[in-house]
């Protein structure tokens, strides 16, 4: 039911009509029905076929799956085995193959076979177009190479054929080990032209799939003998290129020389003699340079310049004496690169020598090492086939150097053919290291020079940035000690004003009380409840001051000529006196437990001036004492002061024995005088 249903409901169409869709018509999948002539059968393919109008077998050809993945096996009616020339109706969907419609089969009935006349002669530059494929095709040329190989059920032969417009691939189904020995002959193909594709479904070139053995046939030749010779010997290489395609003189050619260059990668080597050909290896060994080879291959071009290709050869032995190097000189760079022109130097993978300053080195990812020239004006490329992994190092500098090898051409391939030529750079392909000479220049000297300089910077820069991380470190370890610091002392503050400050100030009240009731008591014991007072109210007032330094961080990090300025100001502010400064000699760095003595020190001497000398100004002087010692005085204009009769702590008065104390455990000298008319307390200290 579903094979009468298809065909009810399919579309009869013509092999043309279906070959003339677009893809994106065949991806439509429409049901069709199609009568048409088998003109090649797909050995790899169950079922599968190329289909031509009856009406025209030599034109518009389709392919026919009929073992396809998701379309599962064709059912076929009337055969056990399709054949060239049965005439068939297919039944199926029409769908792209690759970039050409085609039709995917479900039902293949044989109503009947013909003979069909051979296929028509096609040109090789016709079938590059793409406008052939799936058509009967006649291909005329001369056997280069016979390889066997596996492809599909029963393998096949690969014959490689040259042509006028160049080689072409045709599959002959099976192993016919046997063609070998028609090489070079010119043979004519009878078959299809299969299209070849690459994974982006993109037509890449075509093929002939021949029909069978019988389609192979041999044409005579047109010339007399095959081989170029020169006298008696194997041809040179000279004129080997000047071949007319269109006269089909595309045969084998013998030709003797040295190689001068070989390519591992490439499957090539370089013969000279009087003129340089690339040869070809399809397999086998490759040569060495120096050795002396006759080699047969088929002329073509490869790239931009003449060659042999499918070629072989015979190792003769070792040449005696080495082909010498062709110097390519800066004016045959001008002719060749500024013109397009060679003249009279063929440089064509001719083995030359060249002078020019290496500009820079890389190492390709294949190994090979990369080298920019400067030659004159001309910029040029070097490859060095071997490996050498620290040559781009010694390279740096720019050094000036010979350098040996074969040059390789490359045209501008905007220009058409046939309408002049332009060169459009050189490339110089060296064998060895040995090949590269580098040479004594003052220039690359002195580049190295410097850059041994500025390394030598660079490294000394080093030292210099783990000074600076060191000196970083330090100031920022020595904050931290002064946060920690100053945190203890805010917490000793706290400490000594809720305990110490507390309880000298609620004694002081408690003498105040017994005071007020003095009358009772004697007059002697007045006097010791008022000193008591006095003294509480001293110790009080002391403490206040040691509160306010523990809870500032000025003795941390302030230096001590900055204090005393601003203890100056503020007695400048308070006391009615007026104080100057002038410092000099003070150290920087005076610990914080000198720099409170030495505050406290000036302090109680500009207390006493003002209060007991009632000075009007106060000098506060500091001079440094050679050789390395300071002496700090205060100096005022109020009465003189005698220290030998001044009160002491037996009568509540400790304000020079607390200076004399605090210059003691500081190694001060406190000395107490006249100097000019001024009453002077001084600090010295020595060491």
């Amino acid at each position: 039911m579903g094979l009468i249903w298809v065909a009810a409901a399919a579309q009869a169409f013509t092999v043309s009509e279906i070959a003339s869709l677009y893809r994106e018509q065949a991806a439509r999948e429409p049901a069709c029905v199609i009568t048409g002539i088998v003109s090649c059968v797909v050995a790899w393919q169950t079922h599968s076929f190329d289909l031509v109008d009856r009406e025209d077998p030599n034109g518009p050809g389709i392919y026919v799956g009929g073992d396809l993945p998701d379309a599962g096996l064709a059912v076929v009616e009337g055969t056990d085995r399709l054949e060239i020339g049965d005439v068939v109706e297919v039944s199926g969907r029409v769908a792209p193959f690759m970039l050409e419609p085609g039709i995917k089969a479900a039902h293949i009935r044989v109503i009947g076979h013909c003979e069909l006349a051979p296929p028509p002669e096609r040109r090789v530059a016709d079938l590059m177009s793409g406008r052939f494929n799936n058509r009967r095709s006649n291909v005329k040329g001369v056997l280069r190479s016979v390889k066997g190989g596996d492809f599909g059920k029963g393998g096949v032969t690969e014959l490689v054929i040259g042509t006028a417009d160049g080689p072409i691939t045709a599959n002959l189904r099976g192993e016919w080990p046997d063609l070998h020995r028609y090489r070079d002959a010119e043979i004519s193909v009878d078959g299809v032209c299969v299209p070849s594709y690459n994974a982006r479904a993109e037509f890449l070139r075509p093929e002939i799939e021949a029909f069978s053995i019988d389609a192979i046939h041999l044409v005579p030749f047109h010339f007399p003998a095959p081989l170029v010779t020169h006298g008696d010997g194997p041809g040179r290489a000279t004129g080997v290129m000047a071949w007319t395609p269109d006269g089909m003189d595309g045969h084998l050619r013998r030709l003797r020389g040295e190689v001068t260059y070989v390519s591992e990668r490439e499957r090539f080597f370089v013969l000279q003699a009087d003129t340089a050909v690339r040869v070809e290896l399809d397999e086998g060994e490759l040569p060495k340079v120096g050795d002396e080879v006759v080699a047969d291959g088929f002329p073509v071009m490869s790239g931009d310049s003449g060659a042999l290709a499918s070629a072989s050869f015979q190792r003769i032995g070792r040449m005696e004496k080495l082909v010498v190097p062709s110097d390519l000189r800066i004016r045959d760079l001008d002719k060749i690169l500024a013109y397009g022109d060679p003249g009279e130097f063929d440089c064509h993978y001719r083995l030359v020598r060249l002078r020019g300053r290496i500009t820079s080195a890389n190492v390709l990812p294949d190994g090979r090492t990369e080298l920019n020239l400067l030659v004159g004006n001309h910029r040029l490329t070097a490859l060095l086939e071997a490996s050498q992994p620290g040559l781009a190092a010694r390279l740096v500098d720019q050094p000036l150097a010979d350098l040996t090898g074969v040059v390789k051409v490359r045209y501008d391939t905007n220009i058409e053919k046939g309408r002049g030529l332009s060169i459009q750079d050189l490339t110089l392909l060296m064998r060895a290291a040995d090949d590269l000479v580098i040479l004594p220049d003052s220039a690359a000297r002195g580049r190295r020079f410097m850059r041994i300089g500025r390394t030598i910077g660079l490294w000394s820069l080093i030292p210099m940035a783990a000074l600076a991380f060191w000196m970083r470190a330090r100031a920022i370890r020595q904050r931290e000690r002064s946060a920690a610091v100053a945190e203890d002392r805010k917490r000793m503050a706290e400490e000594l004003h809720d305990t110490i400050a507390q309880y000298l100030s609620g004694a002081r009240l408690l003498l105040f009380s017994v005071q007020a009731e003095s009358a009772a008591l004697s007059e002697a014991s007045r006097g010791a409840v008022s000193m008591a007072g006095d003294i509480l109210e001293t110790a009080r007032r002391e403490l206040r001051d040691k509160i306010l330094n523990l809870q500032s961080d000025e003795l941390m990090l302030r230096p001590i000529v900055q204090l005393l300025k601003g203890l100056a100001a503020k007695a400048n502010a308070t006391s009615g006196a007026r104080v100057r400064t002038l410092l000099r000699g003070l150290p920087a760095d005076m610990p914080a437990q000198m720099k409170n003595d030495v505050l406290a020190t000036v302090q109680e001497a500009v207390t006493n001036a003002v209060k007991h000398g009632h000075a009007r100004r106060i000098a506060i002087v500091s001079d440094p004492i050679v050789p390395d010692g300071y002496a700090l005085s205060v100096l005022n204009d109020g009465a003189k002061f005698d220290a030998s009769s001044a009160l002491g702590p037996e009568t509540g008065h400790f304000g020079l024995s607390s200076m004399r104390e605090r210059a003691a455990r500081n190694g001060f000298v406190l000395k107490i005088g006249e100097r000019k008319g001024w009453t002077e307390v001084r600090l010295e200290r020595r060491g």
